[in-house]
């Protein structure tokens, strides 16, 4: 009889640990795309004010992050950077992006704002990469203030949907 018990404890407790990866992965995006909007400020001053090298720019950019996987996606590109010849940055940040989909919690629609932010960099002039820069930020920000909303209102729902499932699951076995 305890085996019972045992093992219905072990289901609730995994479907409890799904529910709760759901919700983490709904907050872990937001905190990632807040990171996003911070590098690409970071970004657009390093080019804007100190006209620092853009290898350079993106190393600064992935020392100031906190967030580690962000921190590997810019120094992904500035890496990318240095070490190829006759690589642009957008094909650079198009190379790191594709790396980087596996680690993020982004969504396509993030992902298409980001690929757009890569559009010209570096070869544009430094006014037009500002105004690149500032409209990508925009768009995560909005992204970012979608986000918010559905943690808000999807992680309570996604760990009691966890327990419950698995409430079900050892109701239906037992």
């Amino acid at each position: 009889m305890w085996i019972k018990w045992l093992g219905a404890a072990l289901i609730i407790t995994a479907s409890m640990i799904w529910g709760n990866f759901q919700a983490e992965k709904l907050r872990e995006r937001t905190r990632q795309l807040e990171e996003f909007r911070l590098a690409l400020r970071l970004l657009a001053a390093e080019i804007g004010y100190t006209a620092t090298p853009l290898p350079r720019a993106l190393s600064l950019v992935a020392e100031r992050l906190t967030l580690r996987e962000v921190q590997n996606f810019f120094s992904l590109i500035g890496q990318e950077l240095q070490q190829s010849t006759g690589i642009d940055a957008a094909t650079a940040w198009l190379k790191a992006a594709q790396t980087a989909r596996h680690y993020l919690y982004l969504t396509p629609r993030d992902w298409t704002v980001l690929s757009r932010a890569a559009a010209g960099l570096g070869t544009l002039g430094r006014e037009d990469q500002l105004k690149q820069l500032a409209a990508a930020e925009a768009q995560l920000a909005s992204h970012a203030a979608d986000a918010a909303e559905k943690c808000a209102s999807g992680e309570k729902m996604w760990r009691y949907l966890g327990a419950l499932c698995g409430m079900a699951v050892v109701i239906l076995l037992l």
